[in-house]
């Protein structure tokens, strides 16, 4: 991350204050109470009175004014410490469907709050087991919803649903739903990162038209906000692989076998030097996304989609590679770095994994 002078200074804060107040023993004190919340509301409201939430938008509209650099240098530390909050599903991914498939007076109704971190809202849009950006759920003859929703991000505590179903004209729609609305059923699982997703299911949701977000292009919209939000994880990830690396790097200079430190070995130095080398060209591609989408330039998919293939790759490499390096200990739960392994792999599917990403951008480059 080449930051300027304001957004490294946010970076160097908001790392000193998640040192001190959600360290990687956060996620086990989450993940290791039973029925516990999905994220400390303690920890959230005091990221919003940072004013975290807002970190990327103009100044003009009430924000910091750091940009999405900004945003990015924000998500990168939270990934060096596995930090669970509804920055990525509410700030960065609701947000922007809101921003870019709303109406003015749907903008105006939620945005602000969303921003000052007072309502949590998530998108329910993937629906099979692997990702797939199309919804197969259908809006009924008589207006209603049902079917099923996976892999849901901070449902549970999410006041608005933001719903992805075809609308009887065969139109991408989104509704906007409370989880309180009838024939709505939200079922949440812990899964292997210690983060919490949830399945909603729904059954007869009678949606009125007032519900569905009505911009001028729901497709276009809701691409440009899957872009955001996937080029954010993107960021996080960097910040997972580039804990992991450092972390290795600092327990082959500690460790002795022989006699001498293994960090001496020359096959262990090549390794480490490759996995360098991948994450400096995988930040590339996501600071060149970054970059672009903080000089108003418009984000493509192939550039998204080429960012989140070689981040998946560099994060799946670097965690296999620390865990070898630690001789096998990685996986144990006494260390940490077997869960920044499991999140990598959660990491991976979320948003499309390495392999769809590659076709994406095969197939936008026409390949």
């Amino acid at each position: 991350m080449v930051l300027n002078e304001e957004q490294q200074l946010l970076s160097d804060t908001i790392s000193n204050f998640l040192d001190e107040h959600a360290p990687t023993e956060a996620l086990r004190a989450l993940r290791d109470t039973p029925n516990g919340p999905a994220w400390s509301d303690e920890l959230w409201q005091q990221l919003c009175e940072m004013g975290v939430p807002s970190a990327a938008q103009p100044e003009a509209e009430g924000g910091l004014g750091f940009g999405w650099m900004g945003l990015g240098a924000v998500l990168e530390q939270m990934g060096r410490r596995l930090t669970v909050s509804p920055l990525l599903s509410s700030v960065v991914f609701a947000g922007s469907v809101i921003r870019n498939c709303g109406s003015d007076a749907q903008r105006e109704r939620w945005l602000a709050r969303i921003m000052d971190g007072t309502l949590i809202a998530t998108v329910a849009f993937q629906e099979r087991k692997h990702f797939h950006s199309r919804p197969l759920l259908r809006e009924a003859e008589d207006g209603s919803l049902s079917g099923e929703k996976k892999l849901v991000m901070a449902a549970s505590k999410a006041e608005l649903l933001l719903v992805t179903a075809l609308r009887k004209n065969g139109d991408l729609g989104i509704a906007a739903l409370s989880q309180n609305e009838a024939g709505i059923t939200i079922t949440e699982e812990l899964l292997f990162d210690g983060n919490r997703y949830a399945t909603v299911n729904l059954q007869n949701v009678h949606v009125s038209e007032e519900q569905w977000l009505v911009g001028d292009n729901t497709n276009e919209g809701f691409t440009t906000a899957l872009n955001h939000a996937t080029l954010a994880l993107c960021a996080e990830m960097m910040g997972g692989a580039r804990e992991l690396l450092d972390r290795t790097v600092v327990y082959l200079a500690e460790r002795e076998q022989f006699g001498v430190k293994i960090g001496s070995f020359q096959a262990l130095q090549h390794r480490c030097a490759q996995a360098y080398c991948q994450l400096e060209l995988a930040e590339s591609a996501v600071l060149a996304a970054l970059s672009d989408a903080d000089r108003n330039l418009l984000v493509t998919s192939d550039q998204v989609s080429r960012a989140k293939a070689m981040a998946g790759d560099v994060y799946e490499h670097i965690s296999n590679e620390a865990v070898q390096l630690h001789g096998g200990m990685g996986v144990t739960d006494e260390m940490d770095i077997g869960l920044f392994l499991k999140r990598s792999r959660v990491c991976n599917q979320l948003f499309g994994d390495a392999h769809w990403h590659r076709e994406r951008f095969a197939t936008l480059r026409g390949f």
